[in-house]
């Protein structure tokens, strides 16, 4: 035998006796059945204080399968019409600045153009209609809730008020959109949030468009509870996820471009693992050498003919090192069969790494640093397959 639908009532009085107690929490709370405003009725309505003088309002919606209809998505007259027209005048615009049509405002133009956009606008509008867009069509329930002066809205229905799970789908869907709560009432009297509503002005007063305004503010003034509600509080960590998103993009981006334009932020190690610790001498020597050219910063480097670019541009390096060094490394390159090494002074590059020392690299010019990159994993490719230990391996940045 089939069961009887879930009567409207039960699901009222379930979401009035549960909807504070498990998800709102506020001690000092009013909650009623059909309570009317000076033009509507709401089904269930609850109030408690948000902050001192502040009353908050929840309205909830109660829909059975009796009333399935106020519950499926139709097509909205005046939705349909004011996007008929919207396309109609996006048509004209775009087809008069293809073809280059100057519209001169005198009296037969003027017939023309409001005669195209009557035409176009009832022709759009039924194929829209025909095609039953979801941008074009709305659902009852949530039309009437639009009406009810509130804080949060919600939706109730019955585990049973939709035959066919396509149309919960859809007012689920349409729910998330409008910012409206939706509730599952189960046959035990159970209650399931479904769809979390989303907090509207939440600090206007919407309690004195109800009847019992008096009475209801005497019950919540008792030791009240102030607080944001559950969705508040969701919205606050979205918005400041959100933010947080933003200013790391921003951030990252912000980076990138400094980089690209003067130099890395953190500039990166120099690997010489394989060569031999560096004594005391050497790097009283090496102070002496940077101090030396730091004098002399305005002379054009030695050595520089075998590298010139016009723009910026990009080399692989293989290594950065002191000039006593640099022959141990080419011996160990050439034996390895790498014979296209070119050693330059680092003072050649116009750019940041390691100044007063030798750079070795691949002999390629790279005009961009994907490229550049691209071959650098190539050749540290090559130095392992050869067993040799990577010194640097990576592109460096050639200004003119």
């Amino acid at each position: 035998m089939a069961q009887k639908a879930l009567p409207e009532k039960f699901i009222q009085d379930t979401v009035a006796e549960q909807l504070n107690r498990r998800y709102y929490r506020r001690d000092a709370a009013y909650t009623n059945t059909e309570v009317y405003t000076k033009l509507k009725r709401a089904d269930v309505l609850l109030a408690f204080m948000r902050s001192r003088k502040r009353p908050y309002v929840v309205v909830v919606e109660a829909k059975s399968r009796t009333t399935i209809h106020q519950l499926k998505l139709k097509g909205n007259p005046d939705r349909t019409r004011w996007l008929g027209r919207i396309i109609t005048v996006i048509l004209i615009v775009s087809l008069s600045a293809i073809l280059g049509y100057q519209w001169y405002f005198n009296a037969l133009n003027t017939l023309l153009l409001l005669s195209l956009f009557l035409a176009g606008s009832a022709l759009i509008s039924s194929i829209v209609s025909r095609l039953e867009l979801s941008i074009a069509s709305s659902i009852g329930a949530i039309e009437q809730l639009a009406r009810y002066p509130a804080n949060e809205k919600w939706i109730a229905i019955g585990e049973d008020s939709f035959v066919r799970p396509a149309e919960y789908h859809v007012l689920r869907k349409q729910c998330r959109k409008n910012g409206i709560g939706l509730i599952v009432v189960s046959r035990r009297g159970k209650m399931s949030l479904r769809v979390i509503p989303e907090p509207r002005h939440t600090f206007n007063n919407y309690l004195g468009s109800y009847g019992k305004e008096k009475s209801i503010l005497s019950t919540i003034s008792k030791k009240p509870d102030y607080g944001p509600t559950p969705p508040e509080r969701r919205k606050r960590w979205r918005q400041l996820l959100n933010a947080t998103l933003l200013l790391a993009i921003v951030g990252t981006l912000a980076i990138i471009s400094y980089e690209e334009s003067y130099r890395p932020l953190i500039p990166d190690p120099f690997e010489e693992s394989y060569l031999p610790q560096e004594p005391e001498s050497d790097k009283i020597e090496a102070k002496e050498e940077v101090a030396g050219a730091d004098a002399g910063a305005e002379e054009e480097p030695a050595g520089c003919i075998g590298l010139s670019v016009t723009q910026r541009s990009f080399i692989v390096v293989d290594a950065l090192l002191k000039e006593r060094l640099v022959a141990q490394r080419v011996v160990e390159l050439k034996n390895a069969g790498i014979e296209s090494i070119i050693t330059i002074p680092t003072d050649c590059l116009n750019s940041w790494p390691a100044p007063g020392r030798i750079a070795l690299y691949t002999g390629i010019v790279y005009p961009d640093r994907p490229a550049a990159a691209a071959a650098a994993k190539e050749y540290n490719s090559l130095l392992k397959e050869k067993g040799i230990n990577k010194a640097y391996g990576r592109p460096v940045k050639v200004r003119p």
